[in-house]
C-alpha cells in the first residue's frame, strides 16, 4: 500500500478478537503500575470533538484577539455554562454550548486551535487521534472545505513525529435527512483534506437511523468510516438500528448496550466496536459514578470497547485522566489498559498496514526490556 497519509480517506475493515476482547495475541504482563505505564503508553483517541476540546483560558483569548465570529466574547466567561454541565442532559447540543464553538469559527483560528489540540495530545503520548467537527452554526458560515482546511493546515502544523490524525464530520440528527446529504455531499468532495469519517449524532429518540441511511450510505460507498452516536438516551434499540440500518462500524458511546445481551453478542460477532466516554456518560447521568459504569462488564462481553475524553473543555478531562479514573475505579491492570488501546488502534480509520503499525507500537509497551 506504501506509506500510509492520514489524509487519504478509506473503506475500515477489520476482524474482532484483538487486544484484551480476543485471544489472538498474548500480552506479556511486567511490573508496571497503571500511572507509570500511562505516562508512556502510545495510545489512540477516536471520539474528540474539537469544539468542546480547547481549554477555557486559549478560548477567552481567542475571543478577544477575533470577538467577531462571537459577537459578545464575554459570554464564553461565564461560570455557569460550566458550573450547569450536570442539569444539562445533552449539552453538546444546546444553545448555549453553541455559543461556545461560534467563538472558535474563523479559518484562522480553527488552524490555530486544532494545531494546539494537535500538540496536547502528542503530549498525551497519543499516537493516532480522529478529531470530529460539525453540527455547529459556525461550521455552515465557514463552509466544510475551508473548515477541513484549516483543520489540516493545523493538524500539520502541530504534528509531532509519527503522530497521525484523521477528521470525522458529523451530521445532526435534529436538521434533517436532507440536510445531511448534502452534508455528506460536500465531505465526499473534500477527502483531500483529511476526513476519515461521517457521524451521525443528536436526538436517537426523535429522529431515528433510517432517517439518514441514504446519506450515511453515500458516505459508506465513498469508503469513508461510519460512526454513529447512539445507545445513550434511546437504549439498545439506538445501537441495533445504528449498527442494521445505517452499517455503523463504530458507536460513539453505546452504553446502553450493556441492557441487551443479544445485542452485545451482535456487536461482538460483528467485530462493532465502542467508543466508551466515561465521565461524559457519568456528567450526563447516564450511570451515577465511574465505579458504576459497565465498563467492565462491556469488555468481558467480547465486544471491542475503546476509552475515550469526548468534550475535554466540558468534562475538564483527557484520554490519559479517562484512562486513570477507569483503571481506579475498576482495577484494570497493565493488561487491560494496553488492551483497550489496542482495540482503539484496531478500530481506527486508518490504512490496514498503519493500523497494524499502530497496534504494535501499542503492544510494545508491556513487552520486556531487550
Amino acid at each position: 500500500m506504501g506509506t500510509p497519509d492520514a489524509r487519504t480517506a478509506f473503506y475500515y475493515t477489520r476482524s474482532p478478537g484483538f487486544g484484551y476482547n480476543g485471544t489472538t495475541t498474548a500480552i506479556v504482563t511486567t511490573d508496571l503500575s497503571p500511572p507509570s505505564l500511562l505516562a508512556r503508553l502510545p495510545k489512540a483517541e477516536l471520539h474528540l470533538h474539537l469544539e468542546t476540546s480547547l481549554r477555557l483560558r486559549r478560548l477567552l483569548e481567542r475571543g478577544e484577539r477575533d470577538p467577531s465570529p462571537l459577537g459578545h466574547p464575554h459570554l464564553i466567561a461565564d461560570p455557569a455554562l460550566f458550573a450547569g454541565y450536570d442539569r444539562l442532559r445533552r449539552l453538546r447540543y444546546a444553545s448555549r454550548a453553541g455559543r461556545i464553538a461560534d467563538a472558535a469559527y474563523s479559518r484562522a483560528n480553527i488552524s490555530a486551535i486544532t494545531a494546539e489540540l494537535i500538540r496536547e495530545v502528542a503530549a498525551q503520548t497519543i499516537r493516532h487521534v480522529e478529531i470530529r467537527v460539525g453540527g455547529r452554526r459556525g461550521f455552515e458560515a465557514l463552509g466544510v472545505r475551508a473548515m477541513l482546511e484549516a483543520m489540516a493546515e493545523g493538524a500539520d502544523a502541530g504534528q509531532s513525529d509519527g503522530l497521525t490524525y484523521g477528521f470525522i464530520v458529523t451530521a445532526v440528527r435534529e436538521r434533517g435527512p436532507d440536510d445531511a446529504e448534502r452534508l455528506v455531499a460536500d465531505v465526499v468532495a473534500c477527502r483531500d483534506c483529511g476526513v476519515v469519517g461521517v457521524d451521525l449524532a443528536g436526538d436517537e429518540e426523535n429522529y431515528p437511523p433510517a432517517m439518514f441511511a441514504a446519506a450515511i450510505g453515500r458516505a459508506r460507498d465513498a469508503g469513508l468510516g461510519i460512526t454513529v452516536h447512539a445507545g445513550e438516551f434511546a437504549g439498545p434499540a439506538g445501537v441495533w438500528a445504528a449498527v442494521y440500518q445505517l452499517g455503523a462500524q463504530r458507536i460513539g458511546h453505546g452504553i446502553r448496550a450493556v441492557e441487551d445481551p443479544a445485542l452485545l453478542e451482535r456487536l461482538r460477532d460483528r467485530g462493532v466496536t465502542l467508543e466508551l466516554c466515561p465521565t461524559s456518560n457519568v456528567r450526563l447521568g447516564l450511570v451515577p459514578a465511574m465505579v458504576a459504569h459497565p465498563v467492565r462488564t462491556l469488555m468481558g462481553s467480547g465486544v471491542p470497547v475503546t476509552i475515550n475524553s469526548d468534550d475535554p473543555l466540558l468534562l475538564g478531562t483527557s484520554l490519559t485522566r479517562e484512562l486513570a479514573l477507569v483503571s481506579r475505579a475498576h482495577h484494570l491492570d497493565p493488561n487491560h489498559v494496553v488492551g483497550l488501546m489496542v482495540n482503539a488502534a484496531q478500530a481506527a480509520f486508518l490504512p490496514d498496514d498503519a493500523r497494524e503499525a499502530l497496534t504494535k507500537e501499542i503492544r510494545s509497551a508491556l513487552l520486556p526490556a531487550g
